[in-house]
């Protein structure tokens, strides 16, 4: 699997051919590219694009460069090569807390040419430098082994909940949740139900709240009034609908979503596109650009009070690539894998972002065992001042999805959760983040309801 650092963060441009060219207005310059928000001192950083326009095979271009302890733009220019336009960024520029950049391409047998970002120097691109970044070394993992909990606050036998494992499909639940008043949320997606334990009482008998459709692979999150948010993919035509029920399981409302699924549009969404609660109780969705490799986004699509956004509404407030987290900061993913590296990637990075667009805090997780195989990271998210996050490792053919989480130092975890079959979620005793081992349940998360 070959993933470089210039595929993680990428920018589309359309420019309509200047008057006079020759080439015709119906094929614009197309052009993709970049590099991740996130990168490392250490880093060798390589920016690169690549031209999709038709016919243009011999484009040529210029790298504007500086870091923020720099008031003017270095230039360097872009070299051909088997993946498209590429410079390396000299290591004496690679330092600050950002770095800042825009690119001018243009094609000679046409004339015509692209700057990405569009606006050039007045608004360009940028990485945050992650120069003082909490480093988490995890070692290798070892599957199979779990630690025994400190605490039990659900409990659910094998025979209790659906389970798929045969040689196709090893599933169960698909993720749980924790209110805020303490209880636990169980999505049963085989058996098409949430089930409700109270707080404080693993071993009671849990409340059944029936979904009205099969959504096994879909997400779900709590709203006001103790309703659930939970979404279902519909194929003729291809669209994802956002259903709001009461805590009986009955349909409150449905609205289809501002973006398509699949294809290579501006705002796409998968069946399983996770659902965020936002600091202020508005529901978020995640949304990706389309091509592979192209930045993710979080959609508004339900308001504070449970009330559905607009289509129109949900596109102009989407976060791009940011995900809303405590009131005032913005939490940015990404995966790393150094240029030009054709393995699984033994890096993830996490940063959160003030309004001001500060760095206000940084991890880097190390693993010596891949990050791969399953799927990318799932999507992080603060409980409390701790940073959560799931992770997927594999070895050959062992896939394996373990949770963490960090606060301020890399000793502080939270809680591990390898994936087995057997459903116990666990919380140590100071109540204060979930612990322990469950079966396919890869989203943890503490919302209201």
């Amino acid at each position: 699997m070959k993933r470089t650092l210039t595929t993680l963060m990428i920018l589309g441009v359309l420019v309509v051919a200047p008057t006079g060219s020759s080439a015709p207005a119906a094929q614009p310059l197309l052009v993709h590219g970049g590099i991740g928000h996130l990168i490392a001192s250490g880093d060798r950083v390589e920016i690169g694009y690549q031209v999709y326009t038709a016919h243009v095979k011999s484009p040529v271009g210029v790298l504007y460069v500086r870091n923020s302890l720099k008031k003017n733009f270095e230039r360097l220019p872009l070299k051909r090569s088997a993946g498209g336009l590429r410079a390396v960024v000299p290591k004496r520029l690679v330092q600050g807390s950002k770095l800042v950049y825009y690119a001018v391409i243009s094609d000679p047998s046409s004339g015509r040419s692209a700057t990405l970002p569009r606006r050039g120097s007045r608004s360009p691109a940028s990485a945050w430098i992650l120069d003082r970044a909490v480093i988490v070394r995890l070692g290798s993992h070892r599957f199979g082994h779990t630690r025994a909990p400190s605490g039990i606050a659900a409990r659910a036998g094998a025979g209790s909940v659906g389970f798929e494992n045969n040689e196709r499909y090893q599933c169960g639940p698909q993720t749980f949740l924790v209110g805020r008043d303490g209880s636990v949320w169980l999505h049963d997606g085989l058996n098409q139900r949430l089930l409700v334990w109270p707080a404080g009482h693993p071993d009671a008998a849990p409340r059944v709240m029936p979904l009205p459709f099969f959504a096994a692979e879909n997400d779900i999150a709590l709203g006001p009034a103790g309703s659930v948010y939970v979404t279902q993919l519909l194929r003729d035509p291809p669209r994802l609908l956002l259903y709001r029920l009461s805590p009986a399981g009955k349909v409150l409302w449905k609205i289809r979503l501002a973006g398509d699924y699949g294809g290579e549009s501006t705002f796409v969404l998968g069946s399983n596109s996770p659902l965020r609660l936002g600091p202020d109780g508005t529901l978020y969705c995640l949304a990706f650009m389309g091509l592979a490799g192209d930045e993710s986004g979080w959609m508004p699509v339900a308001t504070p009070s449970g009330r559905p956004i607009a289509a129109a509404a949900q596109r102009r407030g989407t976060h791009w690539p940011f995900q809303p987290a405590a009131p005032g900061l913005r939490l940015l993913a990404e995966t790393y894998t150094p240029p030009n590296a054709d393995t699984a990637p033994h890096e993830e990075r996490f940063a959160l972002i003030d309004r001001r667009g500060h760095l206000v805090r940084a991890w880097r997780v190390l693993s010596r065992t891949d990050f791969g195989g399953l799927a990318k990271q799932m999507t992080p998210e603060l409980v409390g001042h701790d940073l959560v996050v799931a992770l997927p490792s594999q070895a050959g053919q062992r896939p394996s999805m373990s949770c963490f989480g960090w606060g301020s130092t890399a000793s502080q975890v939270a809680f591990h959760c390898p994936m087995r079959c057997g459903a116990a979620v666990s919380c140590p005793t100071s109540g204060s983040a979930l612990t322990g081992r469950s079966t396919s349940s890869p989203r943890r998360r503490r919302q209201g309801s």
